[in-house]
């Protein structure tokens, strides 16, 4: 039973990503790991900490430092989540 803690893909199983709708190893969200890490960068470019696992227990300038490491290293661009600001427009 020990040895399943070591498994790399702790937490994944064999799914369709609710995404991209490619097969494959998925997490708890139904979300490829491509796709996760996707998400993740959106949360964090918007300031959504509550929903970023990388913010979990950061204090709010390490928060703001990590906003902008993902905006230096991946653009300003979400990827996959569409922008409270153009979600608004629509309604």
């Amino acid at each position: 039973m020990m040895d399943d803690l070591d498994d790399d893909s702790f937490g994944m199983f064999e799914g369709k990503c609710q995404a991209c709708d490619g097969y494959g190893m998925v997490d708890d969200m139904m979300l490829c790991e491509d796709c996760s890490n996707k998400f993740e960068r959106d949360m964090i470019r918007q300031r959504r900490w509550e929903f970023s696992a990388l913010a979990f227990g950061l204090n709010p300038e390490e928060c703001e430092k990590l906003h902008q490491e993902v905006i230096r290293r991946f653009g300003a661009k979400c990827e996959m989540v569409v922008p409270d600001e153009e979600s608004s427009r629509g309604h």
